[in-house]
């Protein structure tokens, strides 16, 4: 069972290596080796919102300056999110406005590296509503978390310290979140599925099968759910 990983993204070719690996010797792997290598580069996204999941306005572009400016005057932005196309705990991630492209391109081009530029649209009801990450074990809803941002930041990886808090989805809100989970290429044992509510839509921000913290200290029965699945899973 992978369940810590967070540091995949500084040796990812050694760690898909591995992962490949397992998978030529047989190795039974939870989550299954195939879905976490297409996991681990945040294109995956563009394959989601092909079928239909909306996702933040975005694309993958080169680790290229002129080439985010050119972006962002295509869409008319003056703003947007920026990271790593494979990075865990909030790695790279900044928000950056045009006009501060070419002076903060640097430390943009330090953090990325060796990694592809993931250019997302910004929607700022994630600084009051925070974002909403689904938990689900063997196909199944468990629980889900809250995570609001800090005063003045918009990153709620545990690294920036947001307020973390137990989550009730309505039933249309659930219902949204099962649609991300059913159109991964594979059944995962264990899935976040992290977002933001525009409205009542909600937009997909990541699918983690990889390296996801599960939130198990915000549910008192999550834990026991996740070992029966495990358990259950073990024995098919």
């Amino acid at each position: 069972m992978l369940r810590g990983t967070w540091d995949y993204h500084r040796r990812l070719e050694a760690y898909r290596g591995w992962l490949q690996g397992l998978s030529a010797a047989g190795v039974r792997v939870a989550n299954p080796a195939g879905l976490v290598e297409w996991n681990l580069d945040k294109a995956y996204l563009d394959s989601l919102a092909a079928g239909g999941i909306r996702t933040p306005g975005q694309t993958v572009l080169p680790l290229d300056r002129q080439a985010l400016a050119d972006f962002m005057d295509e869409r008319g932005w003056r703003e947007a999110v920026v990271k790593p196309t494979s990075g865990a705990s909030g790695h790279g991630v900044r928000l950056v406005a045009r006009e501060e492209i070419e002076a903060v391109w640097p430390e943009i081009a330090e953090s990325v590296a060796p990694h592809r530029l993931l250019v997302q649209e910004f929607i700022g009801t994630v600084r009051t509503s925070g974002q909403i990450s689904f938990v689900f074990f063997d196909g199944t809803f468990s629980h889900a978390a809250q995570l609001i941002p800090r005063a003045g930041e918009f990153r709620i990886n545990s690294a920036f310290q947001p307020e973390k808090r137990a989550y009730r989805p309505a039933a249309g809100e659930l219902a949204q979140a099962v649609d991300v989970l059913e159109k991964l290429p594979q059944r995962p044992l264990y899935a976040r599925i992290d977002g933001i509510f525009d409205g009542s839509d909600f937009v997909l921000l990541e699918a983690e099968v990889n390296e996801p913290a599960l939130f198990l200290d915000l549910d008192p029965e999550a834990g026991r759910r996740f070992a029966a699945a495990s358990l259950a899973w073990a024995a098919r």
